[in-house]
Parts: C-alpha cells; structure tokens; sequence
C-alpha cells in the first residue's frame, strides 16, 4: 500500500510523520511530495541559500522516515492555485499511483497550505478518469485522502493514528529542521534550545490527541471517505 503525503513546504510532514513511520514500519512504502523548497522561511538567511539549507533538511528527513521524496519546485509563498498545481499532481499521482493520500485540510489558513491541500484532493480524482488524457495513463482505484492542519472552521478529526511507538523517530525528523526550529532569531542566530521549546509544543498537541482516544500519542485527521482501508486507523476512529 502507498502513502503519498502533499505538502507545502520542507518541515511540512512534521505534523503526520508519526503516520508515515507507523505505515513504512508496517511494510507499506511512502513518498512525500513537496511543493516548494521553503526559500522564503527565514527572517534573515537570504533565499538562494535557504534553499540549498531546507532542501538538504528535506532530504535527510525523508531517509530518517524511509519514505521517497518529490519535488514540484513551485517558489515558496507563491504555490499556484487550480489548474496549473492540479494538472502536476494528475501526472505525479498516475507515476506513483498511491492508495492513500494524506495532505492540509483545504480551510486552513496559510494560502500555499491552503492550495496544496485543495488541489491535491482534487487531483486524485482528475487522476482516475480514463478519457482526461496526459503523457501518462489513468490510474485507478481513486485513493483515500486524509486532511491535517487546523482547520478556520471548526471541524472534529474523525480520523486518529496511534503514534506511540513512533515518537522516538518523529523527534529525529523534526529535528531535521534545524533552520525553522532552531535559528529562526532575527539574527540569524542559532538557539538549539529553541528547538526543544518548539518540539514540546508539538508533544503536547500529540499528547491531546493521544487522550482523545485513549493512547499516550496520536495524530490526527479528517478524513474524506467513509470507507477506509488504511490499517493503522484506530478502531474508534
């Protein structure tokens, strides 16, 4: 079974690489596709060499997880929306032909998440249908799409991945990040204590999750299917 996660920015899978990890551990392979190399993410670094900074961050995220990575290369802050985002996630989606789509909740509030999170839901569709033709062929079964973030409305999780046993290897991939959890001083600066600051914040929200549905960890979503065939779904779910 593939698990294709869409996000935005390098850092991005931060929020479901509990998942990831739970679904690879479980003999499944997962590929994160990214829509940007986060260019415009610090306060001080200049660009050209942010990027070279978060793509190096991305990658050794990716290996941390196991999982393949993708890059759209869309400049950062500037992800196109409708049809031009769509049409690449058609052909990247027939390449990798994924069971399981996890991407942003389409309502949240940052506007490249915003664009990744509708556009990659609605390209899985447009990725099905045999007679929208493209330099690769259809594919089909249309996958199971599970949204992350907050949403601007409130919205319930239905959705809840026990991430227990995978804390350990989310820690190591958060902090892959360095540049965002730990110098992002006006500076320059790098302050890894920042980081582990950052990093609590994050197990507590885990945390709230977990005691939701009766776990010590757990990640959470929205997700877009009644029927559901991802095995590390929690039962309540």
């Amino acid at each position: 079974m593939h698990l294709v996660f869409v996000g935005a920015h390098p850092d991005d899978e931060t929020y479901t690489s509990g998942t990831i990890a739970r679904h690879i551990a479980g003999g499944g392979k997962a590929t994160l596709i990214i829509a940007t190399r986060g260019g415009k993410g610090h306060w001080k670094i200049p660009s050209a060499e942010l990027v070279k900074i978060r793509t190096k961050e991305m990658e050794a995220a990716a290996k941390t997880l196991g999982a393949g990575l993708v890059w759209l290369d869309y400049e950062d802050a500037s992800v196109p929306a409708g049809d031009e985002l769509r049409e690449t996630l058609v052909d990247v989606y027939r390449k990798l032909k994924p069971d399981i789509v996890i991407t942003f909740h389409p309502l949240v509030w940052r506007d490249d998440h915003r664009r990744v999170g509708l556009t990659a839901s609605d390209a899985t569709l447009k990725a099905s249908l045999p007679l929208h033709e493209t330099a690769y062929p259809y594919h089909r079964p249309e996958p199971e799409v599970y949204f992350f973030g907050e949403p601007m409305a409130a919205i319930t999780p239905n959705a809840y991945v026990d991430v227990t046993m995978q804390m350990d290897v989310k820690h190591r991939t958060f902090l892959c990040h360095v540049s965002q959890w730990a110098s992002w001083e006006i500076d320059g600066s790098v302050n890894p204590d920042h980081a582990e600051k950052v990093w609590e914040r994050f197990r507590a929200r885990f945390a709230a999750n977990g005691a939701v549905c009766g776990v010590a960890y757990a990640e959470a979503f929205i997700g877009r299917e009644k029927t559901r065939r991802a095995p590390w779904l929690l039962p309540t779910a």
